[in-house]
C-alpha cells in the first residue's frame, strides 16, 4: 500500500516507532488534552496550489506553489495544524535563469550510499514570463525534509518542461514530466543516471485523447506514480487548469518496460473530477497515514467554477480505497467544511525519530543533563548517557515538544490538569497538551520550560542538586532550579529565515578574519558549525573549517560586522532565543545585539552583521542538522 519511492519510506515511518509501534493508550490522551479534534475539514490550506504532502518520523510536511522566488515548507504533528504552521523558506532563487515563478514542489525520499536523502523537484524560470519554466532538483544534506538543501541540477535545461516526478521500477530510476508537443501538453518519461540527470531517449507515455482531457486546452500534466500490490499506476491531471473540468486520469503500466509507450494503458474515464461544490480538482500526490494503514490523496481544488488557475486553489486531503479489481477509487471531492476523521494513527500512541538538530538540556543547578530510559523515567544525570539528547521540535501555536533521540518518546507531564506538583516522564506521542512546552528565555543564555496545560515549570524535584534527581513540573521558582541550558550536540547549518541562505565564510576563505556572509548551501565545511558551551548558557559558534594554519575559528563581531576570529576572544560568545514560529534569535553576549543579514536580501554574499533586535525576518535563523 505504497506509492513510488516509499516502499522503503513507509517502512521507515513505521520503523520510527522504534519497535514499540502503537502502544497502549495513555491516561493523558483525553479529548480535553488533545491539541486538535478527531476530525478536520478541507481546505487544509488556502492559496495552496500544487500541494505535496508526506508524513515522516512524527510530522506531516507540506509544500505548495508560491509563485515567488521562495520554496517554503510547513510541518506539523497533526494534519489540521498545517493550516497555521509557519512557512519555512528552505530554498530561494537568485540565478536569473531559474530565479522566479516557483511552481509545483515535490520532495521524494531516496536511499543513497550516504543514507536517506530527500530530492526536491521544482519548476521555476525567469521573472518576465512563464516561457522559461524548467524542472530543477535539490538534494538534502541529511534525512530532514527541512534541509538544508543544495542545488544539484536542471535535468533538461534546453526546453520548457514542468511537473517533474520520479518512478522507481526494477531498480531503475525514471524521470516523469510534462511539456508541449504542438497543440497537446503531454507527459513523458526518461531514464536517470542519478536523481538529477536524465539519459537516453524521451518517450511520450500519456497524451490527451479523450474529450474530458480537452476542456479549455488539450492537457496531460502532473504525472504521479502510485504502486499497489505489484501494479504501477500513473495518475495525471487532465484539461486546462483554468476550467472547472480539470480532473485526474489514470494510466497503468501493463507491460514490462516503462520506456515503451505501448506498455502503458489509459483508462477511458476520469477517476476524480468536480463535485460537491469543489471545482477543478487536480495536481495531486499521495501519502500514507501515520500508522501506515490508510492511503490518502492530496490535491488542490476551487470553491467556485470561475476561479481557474489562480491563488484561490486550496490544498485538500482525503482518504481513498482500492476496488476488487485493484484500481484506486478516489471517490468525489469532499465538500468544503465537511468533517472527516484525521489520518489513522495521528493520535498514536507512537514513538518517532523526529528530525532536527540534537540538543543536550543541561540543568543550571546540577550541571547535569535531562535524560530518560526505556521505562520513561526522567531525571537529571550524566550527559554522556545514550538517552541525553533531544530534538526540540516546533509543535504549532508557538509551542514545542521534546523528542528523545534514543527512545523516540516525548517529554510529558503526568496529571497535567492537576494543580499539584506533577511527575515527568517520557511517553509515546498522543497529541496531548501535556506534551507541549513553551521555551522561554530566562536570563543570560538560560531557559525555562512551562507545560502548555499546567503552565508549570520543568525542574529537579525539591530543587535537588544531586545527580540522578527526578524531574517534576512545579512552580516557577525564579532561581537556578528552573533554569536550563540548551546545548546543540549536532553539527549544523545556520539558515536565514528570510532568504533560505546559510551563514558561511566568504568564498570559504581559510585565512584568519574571513568575512561572514550568507550563501546558498553547498555542503562545504565553511557553512557548517558546532556549538561549544562557555558559561551562563552562552556558547561559541565554531566553524568546521580550519584556517590555513589549521587553527579553529569562531564567529566574532568586529564593529558590528561578523567575521571569523579566535575562539578565545570575548566577542565570540552567543546565545539563542526561540521564536513562536520556530526560528531562533542569535544574540551576542558582548554587544547584546542580534545576528542579521545586512541587506535583507536573497543574494549570495550579503554580509552577516550584528544589529539591534527589531524582530525582522532577516534577524531570524534556523539551525539545521548536517552530517
Amino acid at each position: 500500500m505504497t506509492h513510488s519511492l516509499t516502499t522503503l519510506f513507509a517502512a521507515m515511518a513505521l520503523a520510527s516507532s522504534l519497535g514499540a509501534g502503537i502502544a497502549q493508550a495513555s491516561p493523558i490522551s483525553t479529548d480535553d488534552n488533545r491539541i486538535t479534534s478527531e476530525t478536520f475539514a478541507n481546505p487544509l490550506l488556502r492559496n495552496g496550489a500544487d500541494p505535496w504532502l508526506e508524513y515522516f518520523n512524527g510530522n506531516y510536511y507540506l509544500t505548495t506553489t508560491t509563485w515567488t522566488s521562495e520554496l517554503v515548507m510547513r510541518k506539523s504533528p497533526t494534519i489540521a495544524g498545517l493550516a497555521d504552521a509557519p512557512a519555512h523558506n528552505i530554498w530561494s532563487g537568485t540565478d536569473k535563469s531559474r530565479c522566479c515563478n516557483f511552481w509545483a514542489f515535490e520532495f521524494h525520499p531516496l536511499q543513497t550510499a550516504d543514507g536517506l536523502r530527500w530530492y526536491v523537484i521544482y519548476t521555476s524560470g525567469v521573472a518576465e514570463n512563464f516561457d522559461g519554466q524548467r524542472n530543477h532538483i535539490l538534494e538534502s544534506e541529511g534525512s530532514d525534509p527541512m534541509g538544508p538543501y543544495q542545488f544539484k541540477g536542471t535535468p533538461m535545461p534546453d526546453h520548457w518542461n514542468i511537473d517533474g516526478s520520479y518512478l522507481e521500477y526494477k531498480d531503475q530510476l525514471y524521470f516523469l514530466w510534462s511539456e508541449w508537443h504542438g497543440k497537446d501538453q503531454v507527459n513523458l518519461i526518461a531514464k536517470m543516471s542519478n536523481p538529477w540527470t536524465v539519459e537516453g531517449e524521451h518517450k511520450v507515455i500519456t497524451q490527451p485523447i479523450h474529450d474530458w482531457e480537452k476542456s479549455g486546452l488539450n492537457v496531460n500534466e502532473g504525472p504521479e506514480i502510485i504502486q499497489h500490490e505489484g501494479r504501477t499506476f500513473l495518475v495525471h491531471s487532465a484539461s486546462f487548469c483554468n476550467t472547472e473540468d480539470y480532473a485526474l486520469g489514470v494510466v497503468e503500466l501493463t507491460g514490462t518496460d516503462p520506456m515503451d509507450p505501448a506498455a502503458w494503458t489509459k483508462y477511458d474515464k476520469p477517476f476524480f473530477s468536480k463535485g460537491n461544490g469543489v471545482y477543478g480538482p487536480g495536481h495531486h500526490g499521495f501519502f500514507t497515514s501515520p500508522d501506515g494503514s490508510e492511503d490518502w490523496l492530496i490535491y488542490h481544488g476551487n470553491s467556485s467554477p470561475t476561479d481557474g488557475c489562480s491563488g484561490t486553489r486550496s490544498a485538500r486531503a482525503q482518504p481513498f480505497k482500492w476496488d476488487d479489481k485493484g484500481l484506486p477509487q478516489f471517490g468525489e471531492p469532499l465538500a468544503d467544511k465537511q468533517q472527516l476523521p484525521v489520518p489513522s494513527g495521528e493520535f498514536g500512541p507512537l514513538k518517532a525519530q523526529v528530525e532536527g538538530v540534537k540538543y543536550r538540556i543541561v540543568n543550571r543547578e546540577i550541571n547535569q543533563c535531562l535524560i530518560t530510559n526505556a521505562k520513561g523515567d526522567v531525571s537529571v544525570s550524566r550527559c554522556d548517557d545514550k538517552a541525553s539528547t533531544w530534538v526540540i521540535d516546533q509543535a504549532n501555536d508557538g509551542l514545542y515538544r521534546f523528542a528523545n533521540v534514543a527512545e523516540g518518546t516525548f517529554l510529558t507531564q503526568e496529571n497535567c490538569q492537576d494543580s499539584a506538583i506533577s511527575g515527568i516522564n517520557a511517553t509515546p506521542w498522543v497529541a496531548s497538551r501535556c506534551q507541549r512546552w513553551s521555551v522561554d528565555a530566562s536570563h543570560d543564555g538560560w531557559f525555562r520550560f512551562a507545560n502548555e496545560r499546567s503552565i508549570k515549570n520543568l525542574q529537579a524535584a525539591n530543587c535537588s542538586t544531586k545527580k540522578g534527581a527526578a524531574v517534576v513540573a512545579g512552580e516557577n521558582r525564579v532561581s537556578e532550579c528552573t533554569d536550563w541550558r540548551i546545548e546543540p550536540v549536532s553539527k549544523f547549518a545556520i539558515v536565514n529565515a528570510h532568504s533560505g541562505r546559510v551563514v558561511s565564510a566568504q568564498q570559504c576563505d581559510v585565512n584568519a578574519n574571513a568575512n561572514v556572509v550568507q550563501y546558498e548551501y553547498t555542503a562545504n565545511a565553511c557553512q557548517q558549525w558546532q556549538a561549544t558551551p562557555t558559561t551562563d548558557g552562552y556558547y561559541r559558534l565554531q566553524s568546521s573549517q580550519l584556517t590555513a594554519q589549521k587553527q579553529a575559528q569562531c564567529v566574532i563581531s568586529v564593529a558590528g560586522n561578523l567575521q571569523l576570529g579566535s575562539c578565545d576572544k570575548d566577542d565570540s560568545e552567543w546565545r539563542t532565543e526561540y521564536m513562536p514560529n520556530g526560528s531562533l534569535r542569535v544574540v551576542s553576549r558582548k554587544g547584546g545585539s542580534s545576528m542579521k543579514v545586512a541587506g535583507e536580501s536573497y543574494a549570495n554574499g550579503d554580509n552577516i552583521v550584528e544589529d539591534v533586535w527589531k524582530s525582522t525576518i532577516s534577524q531570524q535563523f534556523y539551525f539545521r542538522e548536517v552530517k
